[in-house]
């Protein structure tokens, strides 16, 4: 998988150039052309879980400070038709908006769930597993080892980021519409009135490397 750059600036830095990713994890593969790009940035924090030991088919990039974060994936999609919708999607959270999605159909037949269009979780055990998960856990720490442990798929990596104060920017390559992939967002209230966001990027991962 490609050397990913990270910059470990302020948001209009980070869309602006690149830099190094200094104290921080950096991934060292050459690409192959099928992987999934999501980038988050800022965030407040996150944390993996599952099968998520670094290596070419799962590899996380981010700065020391945690607040920035690319995820580089190779995932086993159950279906390989050239129909598969592909996309490339764009989550932005603004205090004046909250969250906008634009989400480019770069290949394939466009589909989409009838009960949210922006949720890129197929499987809807999976999809409602996050929710709850996120409604009744309180750290992110804890969010994420239940991901792996309530949702229980073999081969499953997990990725879940505590968003934090907005504004932030969540970009996204090769998303698809696969039982297999899940990449949504779970909200909950805050003991303090507001609302957290949260963001999850998960599937099961190619074996092998």
């Amino acid at each position: 998988m490609k050397i990913f750059i990270l910059s470990c600036l302020t948001l209009s830095a980070i869309l602006a150039q690149q830099t190094s990713a200094p104290g921080g994890n950096l991934c060292l593969y050459t690409p192959v052309g099928d992987e999934s790009n999501q980038k988050a940035v800022p965030i407040q924090d996150f944390r993996t879980s599952g099968l998520d030991f670094v290596r070419p088919n799962w590899c996380v990039t981010h700065c020391a400070d945690r607040k920035s974060v690319k995820v580089a994936a190779r995932f086993q999609f159950a279906n390989t038709s050239p129909e598969v919708p592909t996309y490339k999607v764009r989550r932005t959270y603004t205090r004046q908006s909250g969250v906008k999605v634009t989400a480019e159909l770069t290949s394939g037949v466009p589909t989409k769930r009838d009960d949210d269009p922006d949720n890129f979780c197929m499987d809807d055990n999976v999809s409602a597993q996050i929710d709850a998960i996120v409604g009744n856990f309180t750290d992110i720490e804890t969010m994420s080892e239940a991901l792996n442990y309530y949702i229980n798929k073999p081969g499953w990596a997990y990725i879940i980021y505590d968003m934090g104060v907005p504004p932030s920017i969540i970009e996204t390559d090769n998303v698809k519409h696969d039982m297999n992939y899940c990449s949504k967002f779970a909200q909950k209230q805050l003991p303090d009135g507001t609302w957290g966001l949260y963001q999850v990027f998960a599937g099961l991962i190619k074996s092998g490397n």
